[in-house]
């Protein structure tokens, strides 16, 4: 059972060596695939004429710098992972057990309340999903469930997702209500699914 992760070491040291322009425009280019982007939009554009002018002050360059960091530490702290901004998320359609063939897993993924956990495995999606139920019901993280019964396929640009047989129509509808109300957060949710 996997649930969705804390700021890696990596993300901390890449915030920190990267320059002020190549932050910004990660950033940038990540939040506007997101609802939050109208929210920052306006930072956005004062930060980068500040940077244009290149008459920054040292402390005011730390400033900005700083501002930026911490901009992408709360983006973490909501639940993005802005190492994503180049992945897509597809979530389409129904697959049987032939899309093994294809290169797509079983997955079972359960919403309870804001966090998401989730648990692939070979045996069939009722199966994995008793496992992953009995290790929540464990370890009392049970609340406001939501589970989906899915296949997956993850490759360097993209996740595929796809209702399994055991998935029922209207789940399924639900789960890309949110994948497309929000992408990368569902995608930050699934990005140790591999």
């Amino acid at each position: 059972m996997r649930q969705t992760g804390k700021p890696s070491i990596k993300d901390i040291l890449a915030d920190r060596f990267s320059s002020e322009w190549k932050l910004l425009s990660d950033t940038e280019a990540f939040v506007a695939h997101t609802p939050e982007f109208p929210s920052y939009e306006a930072q956005f554009k004062s930060w980068r004429a500040e940077l244009h002018a290149r008459v920054l002050s040292d402390t005011r360059q730390a400033e900005l710098r700083k501002e930026i960091v911490e901009l992408r530490k709360n983006l973490r702290l909501m639940g993005y992972d802005l190492s994503l901004g180049l992945q897509r998320l597809v979530v389409r359609g129904f697959r049987n057990d032939d899309s093994m063939a294809e290169g797509f897993r079983r997955v079972v993924i359960c919403f309870c309340g804001p966090s998401l956990y989730f648990q692939t495995g070979t045996a069939n999606h009722v199966t994995i999903a008793e496992e992953l139920l009995d290790t929540l019901t464990r370890r009392n993280l049970l609340r406001d469930v939501e589970i989906h019964y899915l296949w997956f396929r993850r490759t360097q640009s993209e996740l595929s997702i796809s209702g399994s047989a055991t998935e029922r129509e209207t789940d399924f509808r639900r789960l890309q209500d949110r994948a497309e109300a929000n992408p990368l957060k569902l995608l930050s949710s699934l990005r140790n699914l591999a």
